[in-house]
């Protein structure tokens, strides 16, 4: 996308002498494109606070007066990145934020674009895909009311937390196999010393090689005990 508005062979001039933006929404994919992001080597960039034009940072069709203007850490860039991934209602500038992976203020119970209803129905069904085994933004997701999202794909969220739950179960319900068969082979191993047989036999018939690493795991908690 950003080949198409800019010539990279071109690359030799400075981002000031050649300005290749006319609009503003120009200016931010290209600030988009080149800045750092966040925890980068190369420190904060601030390419939008440096290169906007006033009538841009007064009346910015993208960001609210305070990160338009850059006040205070709102200059830079990765921050700029933040708001547009909550706030941006225009796909295009949507999908390059979401294309960079430049964000990464996310934890457990929330992340980057989940909020923001303007989501185009294609980074929905991505974030679907990327929070697939996260029930809380899932959740989260569940109770937007996204403009743009189809119903297949409004139906996609609620099905996947069906899915991820019923994972969740068959995980616990094969641990819980391996330790049932952990106990009732230990069981086992009992009874047979107590009706006559060797233990050192009974032993070695009890742990062969292809006893489960999880069952002998769990035949030495029962034996801590």
């Amino acid at each position: 996308m950003f080949n198409k508005i800019w010539d990279q062979s071109s690359v030799n001039k400075s981002v000031s002498e050649e300005k290749p933006w006319s609009t503003e929404k120009e200016l931010i994919l290209y600030m988009i494109d080149k800045s750092y992001g966040f925890f980068s080597y190369s420190g904060r960039s601030e390419i939008y606070d440096k290169y906007a034009l006033k009538e841009w940072k007064n009346n910015s069709k993208y960001f609210d007066t305070e990160h338009s203007m850059g006040k205070s850490f709102r200059s830079w860039d990765s921050t700029k990145l933040e708001y547009l991934a909550d706030h941006c209602d225009d796909a295009d500038i949507l999908r390059a934020v979401f294309e960079s992976g430049k964000i990464v203020k996310e934890s457990f119970f929330s992340a980057p674009f989940v909020e923001n209803v303007n989501l185009p129905d294609d980074i929905i069904i991505r974030l679907c895909k990327k929070y697939s085994s996260n029930g809380d933004i899932l959740k989260q997701m569940q109770t937007v009311e996204y403009k743009y999202i189809t119903e297949e794909t409004k139906a996609k969220i609620p099905a996947t937390i069906a899915e991820r739950k019923e994972k969740m179960r068959k995980k616990k319900e094969d641990k819980t196999k391996k330790k049932l068969t952990a106990f009732l082979t230990t069981a086992a191993a009992t009874k047979s010393v107590l009706t006559g047989n060797s233990i050192d036999d009974v032993v070695e018939q009890t742990i062969t090689s292809d006893v489960d690493d999880v069952v002998l795991d769990y035949m030495n908690k029962l034996f801590d005990k």
